[in-house]
């Protein structure tokens, strides 16, 4: 890891050190754990294998209880649990082990590198940062000796950035048993109690092939997908006209990828095009999808869609629970700052928590960097935030 001449080893409110924080999440940088997208994976371990073994051995010498968690064939999550002097509900705490690829930087997106307070490389930002902050407030808990007084479940979650299979395992194992959940996303360690749910699936225009020569004998399905998005685009406005919420953007509709034709000469059969749906959390995503797929309908196209490749839900928690407003108060008094929780228009696993259950988005790093080329995160952020962690683990939820 290359580094500036400039010294950073102050420790932060609850004595984790700067240095020590770079340190580590050089560590997760340089081991890649790109999510492939649906793309093909060929590897022989589930992407996430480098860190989770990174994470066990670092956790091996303390009292704590560790379990891979497959989630899909090529994915897997671990779980740390530090069980509590209580048995009531336990707190929940995530960061996702994976990336997006690099594929627009590869020469140095997993070569870490320091420049005086940032950090850089893929995954800084998005999710690196927030984990590091998380294993580096769990160490300072354990190494204190200190029980906390409920159970801590740290989930090193994998998939978060196409399935979301990791989180969505452990909460079909464990629904009863969360009392409240913490998820380690770039929110520049603002608490974020409400974001967009995401909606993914793939729809074919289909038509009639025939010689370009003459093709007036088939049926062009391009032609057919650019009335398609065409449409999309309106809904997309009477959608917003419909939901204003209280999130920065309404609910959105974007054609992301598409494919179609066959060759050159001919006219083509079939056009896909990759749907991506972004629902405020008053909306129902099962009626929004059927409402818009009737009203595809009235197109009288010919057309199918695929399975949904993702169907995340919205997240939205009280301002006035407790653990939003004590991620307020610890960000006060760790930051110097009063603040009010946020709602962005992106997603995450916070979504999947079950009903009832409060959670917040909160970590280090902003929006803006992740999924980047140079993505970067400060390390003052990753430290402010790994001691915010560490007291809203080691509450009494209970008093």
């Amino acid at each position: 890891m290359g580094t500036s001449h400039q010294r950073t080893n102050v420790a932060g409110p609850s004595g984790i050190n700067l240095d020590a924080i770079a340190k580590l999440l050089a560590d997760l940088i340089a081991l890649p754990t790109v999510n492939p997208m649906g793309r093909p994976y060929d590897n022989a371990v589930p992407v996430e294998r480098p860190i989770i073994e990174y994470l066990e051995q670092r956790f091996a010498r303390y009292d704590v209880q560790l379990e891979r968690q497959p989630c899909s064939p090529i994915h897997e999550s671990l779980l740390i649990t530090v069980p509590g002097k209580t048995a009531g509900p336990g707190t929940l705490i995530e960061a996702h082990v994976d990336t997006v690829p690099a594929d627009d930087w590869p020469e140095r997106a997993f070569q870490p590198r320091r420049e005086g307070t940032k950090l850089y490389g893929r995954g800084a930002c998005d999710d690196k940062g927030s984990l590091a902050a998380i294993v580096a407030a769990l160490q300072a808990i354990l190494e204190s000796g200190a029980q906390p007084q409920q159970t801590i479940w740290f989930l090193a979650a994998g998939d978060e950035e196409y399935g979301q299979s990791g989180i969505r395992h452990f909460v079909e194992r464990h629904p009863s048993r969360i009392g409240r959940a913490i998820f380690g996303e770039p929110t520049d360690c603002v608490p974020v109690i409400q974001h967009k749910g995401t909606i993914r699936w793939d729809i074919t225009v289909h038509g009639r092939s025939a010689h370009t020569s003459q093709p007036d004998l088939g049926s062009n399905a391009i032609v057919g997908a650019a009335r398609l998005i065409d449409f999309l685009l309106r809904y997309q406005e009477d959608l917003r006209r419909r939901y204003t919420g209280t999130l920065v953007s309404g609910p959105s509709l974007t054609v992301t990828m598409i494919n179609g034709g066959r060759t050159r000469n001919i006219v083509p059969d079939e056009c896909t095009m990759a749907i991506d749906f972004r629902i405020l959390p008053e909306m129902d995503g099962r009626q929004a999808v059927n409402e818009l797929f009737a009203a595809i309908n009235s197109l009288e196209l010919p057309i199918t869609h695929s399975d949904f490749q993702c169907f995340a839900p919205a997240l939205n928690t009280p301002p006035s629970d407790l653990l939003v407003q004590r991620a307020l108060d610890l960000y006060r008094e760790t930051v110097g700052q009063t603040i009010q929780p946020a709602a962005v228009p992106y997603g995450s696993d916070a979504g999947w928590v079950p009903a009832g259950v409060p959670a917040i988005v909160l970590g280090p790093g902003n929006i803006a960097q992740a999924h980047a080329v140079n993505e970067f995160v400060d390390l003052n952020q990753v430290q402010q935030c790994a001691a915010i962690y560490q007291r809203l683990l080691t509450h009494d939820w209970s008093s």
